[in-house]
């Protein structure tokens, strides 16, 4: 049987799969530098990263490192901050620190500061901040330049502002009272510990109270809108909303915050000078006026004594930042939980 012949292909038909010429694709890679350029160019990334780490480091080694080991070292003599270290006299500076009276008034008046202000004005931020971050409050920006402008007055500069509105004879508060028929205008807030402490507490919560809004206002932004919609779908209420779903979430940011707020408050130093200069008396002693008095207050200057109140001040303020850490991951486990 014969075939039948095949019609030539037109000479402008395209080739067909059997006419074209077999490829093998290769993917080529660009050659890689040679093991001498990337060593160098390692070399040149880690010197850069030293020259820009290099200002940072000598400003820690100058005014913290040498620093504090200064201060162990002074603390072990009876120096008065002027000629040779030749006194040595051991840890006699510790055990006379033990059983001085007014350094462990400084230490309460210190920690009655601390928790007071802590008290008073992270509830209060905690609050603003709730209140800021409502999708139906208008005037935002305003609000918060209001709430934030106190931080940025210098601590000496609010002191005197107050020292002049708590006048006892001729302050805003006093002629505010008076013509309330309140008192007889000699009221002085300064003449009493516990109000003097008052008032340094309220004023210190006053100046503060916008950075801790802040803080608040960061980490309530890290909580998924989608719980408080489903909450809303269940018919919650907004205290069973903070109640269940915020506070829980934001509680590790919470513990950062609250141990921020304590180490703060125990370092007040400019309103008490400027307030109430550890009076009535000695009664509004803190820490670091204590130190200031030791070091500087009267003549020869106690200045190892005042480095090693320093030093075991600074050993309970450790202590008491470091324990945050358990309260963190306690908290970071109960934040698991609600699987964000």
């Amino acid at each position: 049987m014969a075939l039948a012949p095949t019609s030539p292909r037109p000479p402008d038909a395209a080739p067909t799969t059997a006419d074209r010429p077999s490829r093998t694709v290769r993917r080529t890679r660009p050659p890689s530098p040679p093991e001498g350029n990337r060593e160098r160019a390692k070399g040149r990334d880690r010197l850069w990263v030293a020259v820009f780490l290099l200002p940072f480091l000598v400003l820690y080694l100058g005014f913290t490192l040498w620093p504090l080991a200064a201060t162990v070292y002074y603390s072990f003599f009876d120096w008065s901050g002027t000629g040779p270290l030749s006194n040595y006299v051991g840890g006699d500076n510790y055990s006379r620190l033990l059983g001085d009276p007014l350094f462990w008034q400084a230490v309460t008046n210190t920690l009655l500061f601390a928790v007071g202000t802590t008290l008073i004005k992270l509830p209060l931020s905690l609050l603003a901040a709730l209140v800021m971050t409502r999708k139906w409050l208008r005037a935002k920006r305003a609000l918060r330049t209001v709430f934030f402008a106190p931080l940025i007055i210098p601590v000496a500069m609010a002191g005197l502002v107050f020292t002049y509105l708590l006048n006892p004879s001729n302050g805003a508060l006093n002629s505010a009272l008076h013509s309330l028929g309140l008192t007889d205008g000699t009221t002085d807030v300064f003449a009493n510990r516990w109000t003097a402490l008052l008032a340094l507490i309220l004023i210190s919560v006053w100046q503060v109270f916008g950075q801790y809004m802040i803080y608040w206002m960061a980490a309530l932004q890290n909580v998924p809108d989608e719980l408080y919609e489903a909450a809303d779908l269940d018919g919650a209420t907004e205290w069973q909303k903070l109640t269940r779903i915020t506070l829980p979430l934001i509680r590790p940011v919470a513990v950062v915050i609250v141990m921020l707020a304590l180490v703060n408050a125990m370092h007040v130093f400019g309103l008490v000078v400027t307030l109430t200069g550890g009076g009535p008396g000695t009664s509004t002693y803190v820490v670091s006026y204590f130190i200031y008095r030791q070091a500087f207050g009267s003549l020869p200057f106690a200045y190892g004594y005042a480095s090693a109140a320093a030093l075991l001040f600074s050993v309970m303020a450790f202590l008491l930042v470091t324990s945050q850490g358990l309260f963190v991951r306690r908290a970071q486990k109960l934040r698991k939980e609600y699987g964000v």
